[in-house]
């Protein structure tokens, strides 16, 4: 019987764990220096308010697509009901 469990690549764990050994390394050195961590600090908070404009923005006009979307619902049903022959 075929054994058909897929082993992990050592060289691509080994490799991985070089790349987040480094990555993480750097972080401490940027990190390390109180100019680097204000900057960061700023990013961060001018990223979360672009953030929260952007989403703001998106909620409107999925608000406005919404209503139109109703409006165009209630044309579509108006403009098929039958007409009553009197």
């Amino acid at each position: 019987m075929a054994d058909n469990k897929k082993g992990v690549n050592p060289a691509a764990v080994g490799l991985a764990g070089i790349v987040i050994g480094a990555a993480a390394g750097a972080a401490a050195v940027a990190l390390s220096d109180k100019e680097n961590r204000k900057k960061l600090q700023k990013t961060v908070k001018d990223l979360k308010t672009e953030g929260s404009k952007r989403f703001d923005e998106w909620k409107a006009t999925a608000k406005d697509l919404e209503e139109g979307a109703k409006k165009q619902l209630a044309r579509a049903k108006t403009n098929s009901e039958p007409e009553t022959t009197s």
